[in-house]
């Protein structure tokens, strides 16, 4: 057997103990680049190895999929045979242990996940067949509302009654036809007729079976020894929950997460849930990972100057194993366009000088700051991608393609509208109106509904009977071939493929190609679990997040997406009040996340970190702009400063976010009255005349004055007042 020492070979002190803490519950507070992953899998391999523990009896929680495969995979290289089952997100893990159980509530085992795409097209069918338009309501409006309605509502039981005698909760207005709660009720009366899931739905479902059947909630506690959870920071509150009650029995608990990072409160994330562990949760031991792997001393030293204006976290410094490089460089532009040129031109010579494209990361706070950047880049002839377009699975022609072997195993309706007349099979909306009214007068789904009616006469010009005949060819073929093959035949057979040609969309064919292939790939890589049902319903819990493009190209994205990403080069550009922090900002916590999400940015880079802002006026800022709070959080001493910064432009800065801060209630009246200008700003005195600020101390400025008269004036709003020297006066610079 290997030995513990042999195993935990190369970690710090910090992280062998980490390590090493597998009983009860434990709090790992991992600052970015600080190794957290290393920890999580050579803990894993710890408890299953020197433990002894069944590696089924582990639960380690990743945030996506992609991290889950990457940890799958670091696992094998220490235990060949282990698969990593329970190494899932918990979305993964709740539709794993419902597929065992979830016949408690009268679901088939072979229920279906719903992605964005699918929950749309659900909408759109109950808009057609009410008479509805998206000027009613938005499918985004409509989905927004049903997320905070199943966060709230207890709805499960009206989902899964057998009898159907539950009514929908909490929807008074049910039955005014057109009205927003009308509509949540049809999507729940179509998602409890084809026995649908979403997203929310898995966790929920997990809860609602652990509340009520003590004998399950017995059996998963049991199962589950030993739970570890990546990125605490942003689980949400039934998340929380989910982790709390599996871990009851055993206690042992391992999270890790890093609260300076927490930046998804608008979906449900909390940082208290990581702050107040130890509250929550007795005896807790906490271990802090500070010893950074991934940036320069420089770069570090710029995060660790920003994030300490924070309040709510875990005091916290990262140091760096690297040795020095260059200072972070600031660049002040006189106008939206010259700080996009300059990014671009930075970009154009890092490449010249042998820099990948894939090596360079643009961060922005919102996607439409990318507009003026990517005109730069296309004037400089630099190819970029822009993070957060259409997916690869969320394409029609994907969504089409899978929609024809999702049939095929679920024989769901939402599956059998998306192709049944793509190619056009002549079944068009008379034909689906008298399939949609005898699926409703005799049960059964539209696919049985068209097997009971294709020999009527009104289905004897479509091709019905030859659209049955495919699908149950397909049937038989898949009985004896891999998913991959079958996927193959179906596109041709059904008469898919030969439309993608005859249409002449070449980028299409190129997607379906590649579909092809990664589902060659997926049945040569899971060994025994390839079956279709398997592979469909992992589709649909991948994220956004867990797509990378790996062509050489500038990377543009905003700084959400970038999260548990690195890049050797990172430029941060529009850092101006309004857009970076937003607009939306209304309260000291909301300024706390909006810090964070910098911090997020900052410590994305390796090599080399740019930050950038600009003068003049934005339309989505709404006005004028002003130097963002951020950049003078950081020490000036730390950034390599380059543009011109006019001392007007400072002050004008310095005093919007001032006022803004104590609108918000960032600090108090006294703070108000004392902290208007500070040293090195040009003022003018009532009496005295123009000035500049020395220092300021205890509630009074130091101000040097012309002649050489030095006096402390004591502080208030009305009597020092900005001065701004002509161009050719000597500023002070």
């Amino acid at each position: 057997m290997e030995s513990a020492e042999r195993l935990l070979d190369g970690l710090n002190e910090r992280q062998r103990e980490a390590v090493r803490s597998t009983e009860g519950y434990v709090r790992v507070a991992a600052g970015a680049g600080s190794g957290k992953t290393r920890v999580l899998t050579l803990r894993y391999v710890y408890i299953a190895k020197m433990l002894g523990v069944p590696p089924e009896h582990i639960l380690s929680v990743t945030f996506t999929n992609k991290a889950a495969w990457e940890m799958r995979k670091r696992i094998r290289t220490y235990m060949p045979d282990e698969d990593g089952g329970w190494i899932l997100t918990f979305h993964s893990a709740c539709h794993k242990i419902l597929k065992q159980d979830i016949g408690k509530l009268s679901y088939p085992a072979n229920f279906m996940v719903l992605d964005e795409e699918d929950q749309k097209s659900i909408l759109q069918s109950i808009y057609d067949e009410h008479g509805l338009t998206l000027r009613d309501f938005s499918f985004k409006k409509v989905l927004d509302a049903l997320e905070v309605y199943k966060a709230r509502a207890p709805y499960v039981p009206f989902l899964t009654d057998p009898h159907r005698a539950v009514q929908a909760p909490c929807l008074p207005r049910a039955d005014e036809h057109g009205s927003m709660d009308f509509i949540m009720r049809e999507y729940l009366l179509r998602q409890r007729k084809n026995f649908y899931l979403d997203f929310n739905d898995l966790i929920q479902f997990v809860l609602y079976l652990l509340d009520n059947d003590a004998a399950l909630r017995e059996k998963w506690q049991n199962h589950f020894e030993y739970i570890q959870i990546d990125e605490f920071q942003d689980v949400a509150g039934d998340e929380y929950k989910l982790a709390k009650v599996l871990s009851e029995k055993h206690k042992n608990l391992f999270i890790v997460g890093d609260p300076d990072q927490t930046i998804y409160s608008w979906r449900g994330a909390d940082v208290r849930f990581f702050l107040n562990f130890d509250k929550n949760f007795p005896n807790t031991q906490t271990v802090v990972l500070d010893t950074n792997y991934r940036s320069t001393p420089e770069i570090l030293g710029a995060s660790n100057s920003l994030i300490a204006h924070n309040v709510q976290r875990l005091p916290k410094r990262l140091r760096a194993v690297r040795p020095s490089g260059n200072k972070p460089c600031y660049f002040h532009a006189r106008s939206r366009k010259e700080e996009s040129e300059w990014i671009a031109a930075a970009i154009r010579g890092m490449h010249e000088n042998g820099t990948p494209l894939a090596d360079i990361a643009v961060l922005y706070r919102g996607n439409y700051m990318s507009r003026p950047i990517e005109e730069a880049l296309v004037r400089q002839n630099l190819p970029y991608t822009v993070y957060g377009a259409t997916a690869f699975y969320r394409r029609k022609e994907i969504k089409d393609a899978l929609a024809y072997l999702r049939l095929l195993v679920f024989a769901d309706d939402l599956s059998f509208l998306r192709v049944v007349n793509v190619p056009a099979r002549g079944i068009g909306k008379t034909r689906l109106e008298r399939l949609r009214g005898y699926a409703a007068l005799h049960g059964g789904t539209l696919l049985d509904a068209l097997r009971a009616n294709a020999g009527d006469a009104l289905f004897s010009s479509s091709k019905a009977a030859a659209f049955l005949e495919v699908l149950d060819e397909a049937k038989r073929y898949a009985a004896e071939h891999d998913i991959a093959d079958t996927l193959d035949h179906i596109l041709q057979t059904s008469g898919y493929t030969p439309y993608l040609m005859l249409c002449g969309n070449q980028e299409r064919l190129d997607n379906l190609n590649e579909l092809k292939g990664s589902v060659r790939e997926y049945v040569d890589s899971a060994g025994e679990e390839t079956d279709a049902e398997t592979y469909l319903n992992g589709i649909s819990l991948l994220s956004a997040a867990d797509e990378q493009d790996a062509d050489d190209l500038v990377k543009l994205m905003t700084v959400h997406t970038a999260k548990g990403l690195e890049f050797p080069c990172v430029f941060v550009c529009c850092l101006n009040e309004g857009m970076f922090p937003s607009r939306k900002i209304r309260s000291k916590e909301d300024m706390e996340e909006e810090r964070r999400v910098a911090y997020v940015a900052l410590t994305r880079a390796e090599n080399e970190l740019f930050l950038s802002d600009a003068e003049g006026f934005d339309a989505q800022a709404r006005g004028e702009l002003y130097s963002s709070r951020f950049l003078f959080n950081i020490d000036s001493g730390l950034l390599d400063a380059q543009g011109y910064r006019s001392k007007e432009f400072e002050q004008k800065s310095r005093r919007y976010i001032r006022e803004t801060e104590c609108a918000m209630g960032c600090c108090t009246l006294e703070e108000e009255r004392t902290q208007t200008f500070a040293a090195g700003d040009r003022v003018r005195h009532p009496l005295l005349g123009a000035g500049t600020v020395l220092a300021v101390e205890n509630g009074a400025y130091t101000v040097e004055f012309a002649g050489g008269k030095t006096r402390s004036v004591a502080v208030r709003s009305d009597i020092l007042i900005p001065y701004y020297p002509p161009r050719d006066e000597k500023d002070g610079e």
